[in-house]
């Protein structure tokens, strides 16, 4: 070999092949040291962001290797990442509340990630019913402790029904309502999104109105075990810079953001296209968005289902968010 014997060889060849690969590392970060995050989200737009941040590359650029589950609610969602089975996932703030007392210290709130208008809930009604009144003796179908929850009793309570002059039944999610509703097992409910056609179909049933009258505001969050927030604070402003972009990209092309929302949820763009413009999506903690937080907690207390001394500002915990965006939390805590 040219003066060299083999075993020389070999140790030379060994060495090229070492920095060859330390190279190939060097060069892709997020392949050697990428770090596993498992997001919780529902079925349909509550992980929007992290669908974006995905299929655009978002969290490969900040080296971050997303998994995800999907649930029926966010108030699973948050469920399964207080039980651990997932790191971070997001939930509508009357969600994040009914929580909060059973989750104690161990939930933490990260940032605000959305403040859709109001009007996304429908009530529909059989079509014999007209208004909150003639719900009196009638059952009332809700999937409980999500925002929806809310809806109904302070819709109920707004019109000066008494609500044990209802029969309020749970049910688990859209499906089930627009089910019941259907087959007249429940002559009443607050539905959304796609179900909100069936229901213009149905020759049995209407939509009344929607729940602009109801609320004032509403805020998506994202949640995370409060161990896992200590420990990921930097990983945490890494998923918000991502979410940050993917805001801005759902905001700029919706066209293109309905796609990918779609696909990953197996439904339909053109939905996806009319409902994701007015969801706010924005990483942003406003004064507004506390004082929604403080009325909703008051209506729990008020309703024995938090305790008298609760204070939403124990669970949260914005420094990730500041760092990320900043100028994002305005809110005075």
């Amino acid at each position: 070999m040219n003066g060299m014997d083999m075993v020389t060889f070999l140790k030379i060849f060994k060495t090229y092949l070492f920095l060859g690969i330390s190279t190939i590392i060097i060069s892709f970060p997020s392949i050697a040291n990428a770090r596993k995050v498992n997001f919780a989200a529902d079925g349909f737009l509550l992980g929007s962001q992290m669908w974006i941040s995905i299929n655009k590359g978002f969290f490969a650029e900040e080296g971050i290797e997303a998994g995800f589950q999907q649930y029926g609610t966010g108030i699973e969602a948050i469920q399964a990442v207080i039980a651990g089975a997932a790191d971070i996932g997001p939930a509508l703030d009357f969600a994040v509340l009914n929580l909060a007392a059973s989750a104690k210290e161990n939930m933490k709130v990260v940032a605000g990630i959305a403040a859709p208008k109001p009007g996304w809930h429908k009530l529909a009604m059989r079509n014999d019913l007209n208004s909150a009144k003639d719900l009196r003796g009638k059952k009332i179908g809700y999937v409980k402790g999500t925002s929806e929850h809310f809806v109904t009793l302070q819709h109920l309570i707004q019109n000066g029904v008494n609500l044990n002059d209802v029969e309020l039944v749970p049910l688990p999610g859209l499906f089930e309502l627009v089910g019941a509703l259907l087959s007249d097992e429940i002559q009443a409910s607050w539905i959304w999104a796609n179900a909100v056609k069936q229901i213009k179909d149905s020759s049995s049933h209407k939509i009344v109105m929607n729940d602009s009258k109801v609320l004032d505001t509403v805020a998506i969050y994202l949640v995370a075990k409060t161990s896992w927030v200590n420990k990921n604070q930097k990983l945490l402003e890494s998923i918000l810079k991502s979410y940050n972009r993917a805001s801005k990209v759902i905001q700029s092309n919706p066209n293109e953001s309905a796609e990918i929302i779609a696909r990953s949820n197996k439904g339909n763009p053109k939905v996806f296209k009319a409902l994701i413009q007015g969801q706010g999506f924005n990483i942003a903690f406003t004064p507004v968005m506390l004082n929604s937080f403080d009325s909703i907690a008051q209506f729990l207390i008020d309703s024995g289902k938090l305790p008298s001394s609760f204070n939403i500002r124990t669970f949260l915990d914005l420094r990730a968010m500041k760092k990320a965006v900043p100028g994002s939390v305005t809110a005075n805590l």
